[in-house]
Order: C-alpha cells, then structure tokens, then sequence
C-alpha cells in the first residue's frame, strides 16, 4: 500500500490527509508536537462525520479512512513514504529549512512537493540535492472537496516525476493542470484581476459593495468579488495580492489596492472577524463598508465597448452604466492576463481555461470568454483603458496584433 507523507496539520494539510485517505493511501500526517497532530485528527475526524450527516461518504468508508491516517511528529518516518507534501505556512525559510530535511531523509525516487500558493518552487528545490524530484503540488480548499490541483515544474523537475505526479492525482479522483513556476502560477495569477478591479472601482468611488457583486452575480459568477474576499480573508487575499506585484518586479497591473490594506489595518478581514466589507453579526450579512459616492460619467466609447464586452455573458437583469463598466473591466483584464501568460509559456490555453473554471467560480474560462467576445474587441476596450487609466491596463500583444 502506498504512503504519502504531509508535513503541516493546518486546513490544508487535513483536507489533503482526508483527499489521500479516502483514495486508499496510508497518510504520515506530521507536526512539530503530538498535541497539534491529535488536534489535527480530531478536526479531520469531525469533518468526515460532517461529511457522513451529508450523505457524502458511508460511515464505515469514513472509519477506514480515518483509520489510515497515522500521527508522526518525527520527520524521519517519512523515510516509508511514496511522496511527500509539504504544506507549512507561507515562509520561504522555513520550507526551505522543511525541504533540506526531507532531500535528505526520503528516497531519491521519491517526489518532494509543495503546496504552496504564490512563492517559488524554484527557491524552495535551491536547497536540494535532487531539484529534479522537487514540485509544486497546489490543491484548493478546501482541498477534500475542490477537484483541481496545480502541478508546477521548474526547469529542473524530470519528465518521469511530473508524470508520476500526474497519475497520483488522478488516481485520488482531482483533475490535474500543468503550469511552470511563475508567481502565481494559474489560478491565483489570473484571478487577481476578479478582486483588484471591483477594488479599484470601490476605491474610485463610483460603485458601491452589494451593487457591484450583484452585476457579477447576474453575469454567471458563483459569488461576487467582495464577498469572495471576505470569505478568503482580507488578510490572505492581500498578501498573496503583495507576494505576486513584488515577484513580478511591480508591474502595475498587479499593483495592489489602498482599501485592502486599510481593512487590513483595521482588522476588519472578513468572515473570521466578523465583519469585512460585509457584517456578519445577523444570519443574512449587510454591506458595512461606508462608500462617499462621487458623480462620474463614462465616456460614450467606453460605455459602447463595455456593452459589447457583457453582452455575450448574458446577464441576467438590467444593469447601469458602473455596474457594466465594472465587468468589462474585470473580464478584460483576466482575459488579458491569460494572455500574458500564454505569451510567456507559463500553461496551455486549455489548462488555463480548465483551471479557472474548476478553481474559482467563474462562469467560464478566460479563452472561452475571448471567443464569445472577441480578441480585438478586448484589445481594443484595454488599450482605451490605458489611455484614460494609464499603465495598468496595457494589453498583451496577442489581444493587439
């Protein structure tokens, strides 16, 4: 029977414990103390029983499962191991300090992974012997439920091991994507654009928190942007939105916006606190954050290529001129990030479209939005954008040429 080992017991590191238990696998969960690994198996244990109450697994299956999963607070035990993922906090010198370790103990067939978000595999495999067994391996969460891992390559990761990757997570019943190691990756690259627009019309002050989400819900999005980022948290959304503008050497389509910081400040994070820019305080929470709106008009050319841009999503309920705006905008700029990334071979146009679709909730990938739309259409709206706006929104040269 194969063993995985998973070093880290936080959200992530159960909810890819319960993943590979229910497949079958033994799974070598592991932390610094007993205490914090028996924790991490009372957390796991309830959450299968939640799973059972839903009817989602059988109370015997989730039993055996949880039976596979075995407590080891000494990282040698993953000498026995068949793969490894790590998935300690964000902190480049501690995965580092994490990766020399494991290079050492497990066998040089065996992949080392991380799942890390936004830092670089490249930085974390520096301290390895054997680059060529070291991955990235980012799942969703929460990760027993979201169906899409991002496997990351470097220039150093063998072809056998990729593979081998690829196979396990099929076989623990996720869909696979492949990307190469740059910020971001897939996912959280392309969808800076779904929480930094609606934030920048917030800040413009021209669109206010419920009307804003609303436009997206009426466009086919699972959930709108602020909500989203309440439910993330405001403090993880903003320094994944400062990781990525910095590793891209702040180019400013990636820049970040003052609001997030200042939520941050006040700690106002969203769900977790209790407030964010929604209050949590009733069953059904009410926007809170305090919007002076100004008068702004849009000029008639931005108000026609912003109507052409929505129309093929088919929204659902007459929106206004900001709310139009505002989605244009954002659409605009995920599609032209997926170009970018296109641009730079960082993944596939079908993966990209694969991974948006099965890692956010988006109604549609972003070269299935290009072909409803139209490249030049998109092109065009950006580069009358950057006129007006400046910088950030310079398009891609495949949206152009």
């Amino acid at each position: 029977m194969k063993a995985v080992g998973i070093a880290g017991t936080g959200t992530m590191g159960g909810g890819i414990a319960m993943t590979f238990a229910r497949s079958g696998w033994e799974v070598l969960l592991y932390d610094i103390s007993k205490e914090i690994v028996v924790h991490a198996l009372e957390v796991i244990g309830n959450q299968f029983q939640r799973e059972v109450v839903k009817g989602r697994i059988q109370p015997e299956d989730a039993q055996a499962a949880l039976a596979r999963i075995h407590p080891r607070t000494d990282l040698a035990d993953f000498a026995e191991a068949h793969l490894v993922i790590e998935t300690v906090p964000e902190i480049l010198s501690l995965k580092k300090e994490l990766f020399h370790k494991l290079d050492e103990i497990c066998n040089e067939s065996v992949p080392i992974t991380s799942n890390t978000s936004s830092l670089s595999i490249g930085a974390i495999a520096s301290v390895c012997n054997h680059k060529e067994r070291i991955a990235g391996f980012h799942f969703f969460n929460p990760a027993y439920k979201m169906k899409l891992v991002e496997v990351i390559k470097t220039d150093f990761l063998s072809k056998e091991i990729l593979n081998e990757l690829l196979v396990t997570v099929r076989q623990i019943g996720k869909t696979p994507v492949v990307a190469r190691d740059t910020p971001g990756f897939i996912v959280n690259r392309c969808s800076r654009h779904f929480y930094l627009e609606p934030l920048r019309v917030l800040s413009e002050r021209v669109a206010g928190v419920e009307e804003i989400d609303y436009a997206f819900l009426q466009a086919g999005f699972g959930i709108g942007p602020f909500a989203m980022l309440d439910l993330i948290g405001l403090d993880v959304n903003f320094a994944v939105s400062q990781s990525i503008y910095e590793q891209y050497f702040f180019e400013p389509r990636f820049r970040p916006v003052l609001i997030q910081s200042k939520m941050v400040e006040l700690n106002r994070l969203g769900r977790k606190t209790g407030s964010g820019f929604y209050n949590y305080a009733n069953e059904k929470p009410k926007a809170c954050f305090k919007l002076e709106r100004r008068a702004a008009s849009i000029s008639e050319a931005l108000r026609e290529l912003s109507m052409k841009i929505i129309n093929p999503l088919g929204v659902k309920a007459p929106l206004n001129d900001q709310q139009v705006f505002t989605l244009a905008r954002t659409i605009s700029m995920i599609v032209n990030e997926a170009h970018f990334m296109i641009e730079e071979g960082v993944a596939s146009q079908a993966d990209i479209d694969l991974a948006i679709k099965l890692g956010t909730s988006f109604p549609g990938g972003p070269f299935e939005f290009t072909e409803s739309i139209g490249r030049y259409l998109i092109g065009e709206f950006l580069q009358s954008m950057r006129k007006v706006y400046g910088d950030i929104y310079r398009p891609s040269p495949l949206l152009t040429q």
